[in-house]
């Protein structure tokens, strides 16, 4: 018995990720909303529901307004996503905006602050 470096739905969720870039690219006009990369996908154990983390580069629209533009959207994405997959059943898209980039940004200005001022 072989041991696999991911688990069952860790490379269900890559998988997702790596249609969902194509879809985005080719299918959904993002102009809107700037620049989107999605982060990461998450799948449940039963690979029911995919949770899918995005971000944006450059964007005018808020946090919200980008998961709202993803979510209303959702069954129309998960029609494409259904016909890539090559699994029984496609999962149920939840969008979650990502925002770990600007957050670090945030810390490394407070190390930064921190070298100059050690008081």
């Amino acid at each position: 018995m072989t041991i696999k470096p991911f688990s069952r739905s860790e490379r269900f969720g890559i998988e997702i990720q790596k249609i969902l870039g194509e879809i985005f690219y080719k299918e959904i006009n993002t102009s809107s909303i700037g620049f989107i990369t999605i982060t990461e996908v998450k799948m449940t154990n039963d690979l029911k529901i995919a949770k899918i983390y995005i971000s944006s580069i450059n964007s005018l629209k808020s946090e919200d307004s980008i998961v709202n533009f993803f979510n209303k959207r959702s069954k129309y994405i998960r029609g494409f996503l259904g016909k890539y997959l090559t699994s029984k059943s496609v999962p149920e898209l939840r969008f979650f905006y990502d925002n770990t980039e600007f957050e670090a940004e945030k810390i490394e200005k407070l190390f930064k602050k921190l070298k100059k001022d050690p008081k």
